[in-house]
C-alpha cells in the first residue's frame, strides 16, 4: 500500500477539500491511502478520513512561525519516509512546502491547483504570486488542476503547453453521480421531507447559494438577487413566495446576516449552516446561484446539474462548469434585476437530471485515474 501526503489548509467543509474526500473515498485503499497536513482544529472531513486509513498531521503556519513550519513539514516527510506529495492550493507560495520536501528526498512532488485566482489577496501578493511561479514550476514535478485555467494561474503556460506528457493532469471535480442523480418517486419525498424542516409549501419558491461564507462567494449579490425577486412576488396578486436558502457556514456569516435585515428580508433567508446530506438539498432547491467573482470549478455546479437543478451562474467563471442545458451564464455587471429575471423564468422549470455519465464528472472513472498517476509517479 502506497500512502501519498497531501497538504491542505484544512479538512473543512469547502469545495477543495471537498473534491479530495471524493477521490479519497473511491481509491482502492488497499494500493493507495491518503495522509493529510493540515492547519489549525478539527475540520469536518477529519473524522471520515481517519475513519478511511489516513493519518492526520497538524503543523504551524508559515505565519505562525516561519521555521517552525519548515522543521515540522520536514519531520512530517522523513516520518513515513514519504514517496510522494500533493499540496492543494491557490498560490505559489506553496513552492516551500515541494521545496522541503524535494530537501526531504521525496521523489515525487506535486501542485495541485483547484483555483483561477489568489482569493482576497492584496496587489502586492499576487504579484509576488507570479514572481514565485517559477520556483514552483521548479520543485513540482507532477502538475494537477481542475481546469486549463486553473493550472494557467499556478504553473503559467508551462501547463497549457505540456498536456501532452504525462507529468501534466486535467484532474475533474468528479462526484459521485449517483448519489445526486435520484429519481422522481425519491425526489418528492425528499424535496418534501427538508421542506417540512423549514416549514416551506411545495409551492414557496426556493432559491440556494452553496458554499463557504467568504467574501468571493459574493453572498451580498445573491442577497440583492433574492430582494429583487421578493419585490416581485410580492407585487403580484397571486399569493406567491420566495426563500433563500445560504448553506454553509464561515467567516461572513454575522455580515451577511446583517446585510438580510438591512435589505428587510431576514425573515425570508435560511442559514443552514454547513450540511452533510447536500444532495438532499438540492432536491428542496428551485434554482441555484452561483455569483462568485472567481473559482477553479466549483464543485456545487456540478452536483447541481447532477441533481436537474438549474444554475445561474456568473460569467467571469469558466465555461467547462457547463455540463448540460440546466447551466445558464450571466454578466455580474448584468445587475441584480437582470438575474433576478433570469431565476425567474425557471418557476416552472420541469426538473430533469441530464445523463453525466461519459462527462468526465464520474467519480468511480476519475479515481481509477488518478490511482494509476499516483502508482506510476509520472512515468
Amino acid at each position: 500500500m502506497k500512502r501519498i501526503l497531501i497538504i491542505l489548509p484544512n479538512l473543512d467543509l469547502g469545495g477543495m477539500e471537498t473534491v479530495v474526500m471524493n477521490y479519497f473515498r473511491h481509491l482502492d485503499r488497499s494500493e493507495v491511502v491518503f495522509d493529510f497536513v493540515v492547519h489549525g482544529e478539527a475540520g469536518f472531513f477529519e473524522d471520515e478520513a481517519t475513519s478511511l486509513g489516513a493519518r492526520i498531521f497538524r503543523a504551524p503556519t508559515r505565519k505562525q512561525g516561519f521555521f517552525k513550519n519548515i522543521s515540522a513539514m520536514r519531520a512530517i516527510y522523513r516520518s513515513e519516509k514519504y514517496e510522494t506529495v500533493i499540496v492543494c492550493t491557490e498560490h505559489s507560495f506553496a513552492f516551500i512546502e515541494l521545496l522541503v520536501a524535494w530537501m526531504s528526498g521525496v521523489k515525487t512532488r506535486a501542485g495541485w491547483s483547484h483555483f483561477t485566482e489568489y482569493q482576497g489577496a492584496s496587489r502586492l501578493k499576487r504579484r509576488a504570486h507570479f514572481i514565485a511561479r517559477p520556483l514552483m514550476r521548479l520543485f513540482a514535478n507532477q502538475f494537477f488542476a481542475c481546469t486549463i485555467d486553473a493550472g494557467a494561474w499556478l504553473f503559467g503556460k508551462k501547463f497549457v503547453n505540456n498536456l501532452h506528457k504525462p507529468a501534466f493532469h486535467i484532474i475533474n471535480n468528479a462526484i459521485d453521480l449517483k448519489k445526486f442523480a435520484i429519481c422522481p418517486e425519491m425526489q418528492k419525498k425528499i424535496r418534501k421531507k427538508i421542506r417540512d424542516l423549514y416549514g416551506l409549501k411545495d409551492d414557496t419558491f426556493a432559491i440556494g447559494i452553496v458554499g463557504r461564507l467568504m467574501p468571493v462567494k459574493n453572498h451580498a449579490f445573491s442577497l440583492a438577487v433574492f430582494k429583487e425577486i421578493h419585490r416581485i412576488f410580492h407585487g403580484m396578486e397571486a399569493d406567491k413566495n420566495a426563500r433563500l436558502f445560504i448553506i454553509g457556514d464561515g467567516e461572513l456569516r454575522q455580515e451577511i446576516e446583517s446585510q438580510a435585515r438591512r435589505h428587510a428580508i431576514a425573515e425570508h433567508v435560511i442559514f443552514t449552516g454547513a450540511v452533510s446530506n447536500i444532495h438532499e438539498y438540492y432536491q428542496a432547491l428551485d434554482a441555484l446561484l452561483i455569483p462568485s467573482f472567481h473559482e477553479g470549478l466549483t464543485v456545487v455546479s456540478v452536483e447541481a446539474q447532477a441533481s436537474g437543478l438549474p444554475v445561474i451562474i456568473s460569467d467571469t467563471l469558466t465555461r467547462d462548469m457547463k455540463l448540460s442545458d440546466q447551466a445558464h451564464y450571466i454578466p455580474l455587471d448584468a445587475g441584480a434585476t437582470e438575474w433576478a429575471k433570469k431565476v425567474l423564468t425557471l418557476t416552472n422549470h420541469k426538473r430533469t437530471a441530464p445523463n453525466l455519465s461519459t462527462s468526465g464528472f464520474c467519480i468511480e472513472h476519475e479515481a481509477k485515474k488518478l490511482q494509476k498517476i499516483l502508482l506510476e509517479g509520472g512515468r
